[in-house]
């Protein structure tokens, strides 16, 4: 051999070891623990034996992907090809079961995934398996790449935090003539359903090294499954493995980001009805139509919601959710999944905040304000009008005329469906809207321009009455009232303090009783030295009145005009 052949071959071990000893690196986290491994390889340890009952020496692993607890999606993978199974059940997972799923046999043909970089030996047989290295390949980024790219969502959203998978170790092996696959909970119902057939022809397989290649070493409590305490050898109940056994869960940590105010979809207040919207894009190729009985899973706080839908092929779909913000300050994701379109993966961010009154001070006769100038009255915001649809569908007969084989007629309906957009408006509009002089006040007049003038000191008094309209074919759902309307004032340059106004009935908005009227009057002063033939403008915010097309506000403001002082109004009167 050549000396430069010997250094390229030195080289190419050199680099192949190096890559079989380079750590890989790790995306998820995974909760998985396994058995001691005793079950023997064969024979009475995994079967019979005999050209009847065997296992295959191949082993599985049903993944199965969950977002925020709701089944997503799901696949078998395998080392080799697993086309000779004969006899499995429909895909089903561990919780489908607890939750009180049946067994069922499957009546299409089985299939898999053959994975282009092997699996560690998960069952095992007398060498028991290596959870260590099972823990690392399903752990993995490119293995978490691989799955996404097979389910077609985005790698970045299923390690986002919201999605785990729940793994649950497959055996493939001959029983009774027939191969089978099964998982160690179709194992154990099937188990029961066969009077114990099974354990007692398979019992090392079904009922040992399987349940036991796999368990949680620590409780889940957001999917409610719980960590195996019992023994690690042996040979286990029916019960105990379909609630403990033959599963393992990776999950994801979200990252943690800095916040970021332009980042949210939403923006809420407290304590508040709003209407969250998902938009839904369709980029399956095809139409989703009323034959497919597709439905989304709205996730908003921990709550779910399911929606069915349509939608043409390319199309966006919205669907929204009428909701009640907690009440406490937060940031809040929502996510939007359908279980028979994995792509359609939505998720919104919502960033709830308290809205704070900050009362004003009573104002006092020593008060003084020598370098005051009046500030424009600010708009805080007009959207006093919104839009938005949704796609329906609708059957397009066509009626087609056949013949039997008799010559009679039959008519068959050889339709389809065909899709309609429908547009929705609201708005908000402004019934009435007055800013007055306090009743108490009795020197108060209207000028011959229309305007009202009044002396300072005295208070002043607001009434407006919002209204949300909605256009045809929207109903009381699809909108809220209006929930919370500000005021500011001018002595204060509209900053740092602030009134919430009450609602008193079904539609008149006031300010609140002040707790500095003698008469708890519903007024808010203006101050002594507000200077003479000056307007005195209150602009009001009114605002949290939401509909599937977002938020519906508007600015309004009314003013009155201000000259002289409440103690022009004061005199002494001597009497006999």
């Amino acid at each position: 051999m050549k000396k430069k052949q010997i250094i390229a071959g030195l080289l190419e071990v050199i680099v192949v070891m190096f890559l079989l000893i380079m750590p890989a690196t790790a995306e998820g986290d995974g909760n998985i623990d396994s058995g001691d491994g005793t079950g023997g390889s064969g024979g009475s340890g995994m079967g019979s034996g005999s050209k009847q009952n065997y296992w295959n020496n191949e082993d599985g692993c049903r993944i199965t992907i969950l977002c925020d607890g709701e089944k997503v999606y799901s696949m078998d993978w395998s080392n080799q090809p697993e086309s000779s199974v004969a006899t499995s059940f429909v895909k089903r997972n561990k919780i489908d079961y607890l939750h009180g799923s049946s067994l069922e046999r499957a009546t299409i043909p089985y299939t898999s995934t053959v994975v282009p970089q092997k699996m560690p030996t998960i069952v095992g047989g007398a060498g028991g398996n290596n959870i260590e290295a099972i823990k690392r390949y399903f752990t993995e980024t490119n293995r978490i790449k691989a799955i996404a790219g097979g389910t077609g969502i985005p790698y970045d959203s299923l390690i986002g935090g919201h999605y785990k998978l729940l793994l649950e170790p497959v055996a493939y092996f001959t029983f009774k003539g027939v191969k089978y696959a099964m998982t160690a909970t179709e194992a154990a119902k099937y188990d029961v359903l066969s009077n114990g057939q099974l354990r007692a022809w398979m019992k090392s397989l079904t009922h040992q090294n399987l349940p036991l290649s796999m368990f949680l070493e620590k409780d889940d409590t957001e999917l409610h499954l719980q960590k195996w305490t019992g023994p690690k050898s042996g040979k286990q109940t029916d019960a105990n493995i379909i609630t403990y056994l033959g599963m393992g869960i990776v999950s994801f940590k979200a990252k943690e980001q800095p916040p970021d105010p332009s980042a949210y979809d939403y923006e809420f207040h407290t304590d508040t009805d709003v209407i969250v919207s998902f938009h839904l894009i369709n980029n399956t190729g095809s139409d989703i139509t009323p034959d497919d009985s597709a439905y989304v899973t709205l996730n908003i706080a921990g709550t779910h919601y399911n929606r069915q839908f349509v939608c043409p092929a390319g199309g966006t779909q919205l669907v929204w959710m009428r909701w009640h913000t907690p009440s406490v300050p937060q940031v809040i994701t929502m996510t939007a999944t359908s279980s028979q379109i994995p792509s359609l993966y939505t998720t919104l961010t919502a960033r709830i905040t308290q809205l704070v009154e900050n009362l004003p001070p009573d104002p006092t006769y020593y008060d003084r304000n020598d370098g005051f100038h009046v500030a424009a009255a600010p708009s805080y915001g007009n959207n006093r009008a919104t839009t938005w649809g949704e796609w329906y569908s609708y059957w397009h007969p066509v009626i087609v005329t056949h013949y039997d084989k008799k010559g009679n007629p039959y008519t068959v309906d050889e339709g389809y469906w065909e899709f309609a957009y429908t547009s929705y408006e609201a708005s908000l509009s402004i019934q009435d809207h007055t800013l007055e002089p306090d009743n108490r006040c009795q020197t108060d007049y209207k000028l011959p321009s229309g305007e009202i003038t009044m002396r300072s000191g005295y208070g002043v008094q607001v009434k407006v009455e919002p209204l949300v309209k909605g256009g045809a074919g929207v109903d009381e759902y699809d909108t809220t009232p209006v929930q919370n309307i500000t005021a500011t004032f001018p002595e204060f340059g509209y900053q740092g303090y602030n009134r919430m106004l009450d609602k008193i009935n079904s539609r008149l908005w006031t300010f609140k009783q002040n707790k500095d009227s003698y008469y708890y009057s519903r007024v808010h002063y203006t101050p002594l030295w507000y200077p003479d033939d000056t307007d005195y403008a209150v602009p009001l915010f009114i605002e949290d009145a939401w509909t599937p097309g977002g938020e519906l506000t508007a600015t309004v403001s009314d003013s009155v005009l201000i000259y002289g002082s409440c103690l022009d109004d004061w005199y002494i009167h001597v009497t006999d």
